[in-house]
Parts: structure tokens; C-alpha cells; sequence
């Protein structure tokens, strides 16, 4: 009997203790309001050294497959018609979302903090500034042209618009407020049993998909400019990637015609 009421009474000036603690930094936060955003401001620069390699492709790919689902979705409500919006051969993964979300997180987990305003203008410049860059990219690499925005208003060179801007900056509210503090946590949850093996898988994956993409894609360019295979492995992607399913995994692309 002794020991349980020892027992009980540990218990009780545990809890007892906590409650003081917590008050008495309640009181200190409400007496000393900057000290307390200050210690915050500590609390976050040292968040940015959680961020490793795994998560920053788990924050990829996640990013890849919500963006390619959203424009999806959006084609379907806005033309009537579901559309592919991959930008690999393999999965519904969208490349140029997958690298924006990474780097929104890079860039704005310290700010995260900041007004609604703050995140909707960075979001708006950022975002077309790096639509515009991935557009030239791509057209550069593969010679071919993934959106064209030249019937829209307020376009620069038909690669980025300022409507399409605006959304760059809701993704970027949507994103850091709601998003990002959801996947942190599931990312958490699964990081000590599950993630370590998944995220080597993932990473072999989506390494030979990104690799294959580009080789079709380089190919599929060649081809349509009338050459014929060289090598074992042109035939290959002749035979698995043709014209008609890389025209169903790429509705939207235009071959850039070369000046001479």
C-alpha cells in the first residue's frame, strides 16, 4: 500500500510539475511577446537541417503525382476531356510539379510563417519565372514545345501567362498552409520503419523512368524528323514507344520547327 500511494503521488507531482511549467511559459510568452518570436525564429532555421535527400524525393514525387492529378482534373472541368498530363512514360508524374513543390519547400519553409500575401506574390513571380525557364529547357533538349500559351492573354512568348501566374501563387498558399504540415507529419510517421527501403525503390524507379522518358522523347523527336534507327537501342524505343503512344502520353507537344 505504501508503494502504490508512493507511486500515486510521483504520478500526481509529475503532472503537477507540467502544469506549472506550462503555465509559468504561457505568462513568459504573453509578458515577453519578442523574446518569444525570437526563440521561434531559432526554432525554425534549425528545421531546415531535417530536410535530407529521402525527404526531398518523397517531396518530389509526391509533388509530381498531386500536380499531374490537379491538371488532370482541371482539363476535364475546363475542356471536357480527360487528358494526359504526365510528363513520364511510366505513372501519372508530373516533372515540372514535382521540382516546383521542392523548391516552394526549400524556398518558403522559413517564411512559412509570413502573410497569405507574402506567400501569393512569391508564388506568382517565382512560379512564372520557373515555368518560363522549364518551358525554354525542354524545348531545347527535346525540340519540342509541352504548353503554349500564346492564345491566352498577357502571355510572354506563349510560355507562361499572368492567369496561370495567379495559380502559381494560390499553389503556393494552398501548398505551404495545408499541404506541406500534412505531409510533414505522414512523412514522420512512416520515416523510422517503411521509408527507408521504400525510398531506395523509389528513387530506382524514378530514375530509370526519368532516363527511359528522355531517351523516348529524344527518340520520338528524331524519328518525326525523319531518321531512322542507328542503333539496337533506337529500335527498341521504336518498337515500345511509337508515335501513337507517345502522342497519348503527350497531347499537347509540338514539334519546334528548325530555322533552315
Amino acid at each position: 500500500m505504501l508503494e502504490q500511494l508512493n507511486q500515486r503521488l510521483g504520478e500526481r507531482s509529475d503532472t503537477l510539475r507540467r502544469r506549472i511549467a506550462l503555465y509559468i511559459e504561457k505568462r513568459i510568452q504573453y509578458a515577453y511577446p519578442a523574446a518569444a518570436r525570437q526563440e521561434q525564429t531559432a526554432l525554425r532555421k534549425g528545421e531546415k537541417n531535417f530536410l535530407s535527400v529521402s525527404d526531398l524525393l518523397w517531396l518530389f514525387v509526391i509533388g509530381a503525382f498531386l500536380g499531374d492529378m490537379v491538371e488532370t482534373v482541371f482539363c476535364r472541368v475546363t475542356a471536357g476531356v480527360w487528358m494526359s498530363r504526365s510528363s513520364l512514360v511510366w505513372g501519372p508524374f508530373s516533372v515540372v510539379w514535382g521540382l516546383a513543390l521542392v523548391l516552394a519547400t526549400v524556398l518558403l519553409r522559413q517564411e512559412k510563417d509570413r502573410s497569405d500575401r507574402y506567400l501569393f506574390a512569391f508564388g506568382t513571380v517565382m512560379g512564372g519565372v520557373y515555368e518560363y525557364v522549364c518551358s525554354a529547357v525542354t524545348e531545347l533538349l527535346f525540340g519540342t514545345v509541352f504548353w503554349d500559351y500564346s492564345k491566352f492573354k498577357f502571355n510572354l512568348g506563349g510560355r507562361i501567362n499572368l492567369l496561370y501566374c495567379f495559380f502559381w501563387g494560390i499553389a503556393a498558399v494552398i501548398w505551404m498552409r495545408y499541404g506541406y504540415p500534412l505531409v510533414l507529419r505522414g512523412m514522420k510517421k512512416v520515416r523510422s520503419r517503411v521509408r527507408p527501403w521504400m525510398t531506395v525503390l523509389l528513387a530506382v524507379f524514378m530514375a530509370v523512368n526519368m532516363l527511359t522518358s528522355a531517351l523516348a522523347l529524344a527518340r520520338y523527336d528524331a524519328r518525326t524528323s525523319g531518321e531512322g534507327p542507328k542503333k539496337s537501342i533506337d529500335m527498341l524505343l521504336d518498337a515500345h514507344f511509337d508515335d501513337a503512344r507517345m502522342e497519348r502520353i503527350y497531347p499537347n507537344a509540338k514539334k519546334v520547327t528548325k530555322a533552315g
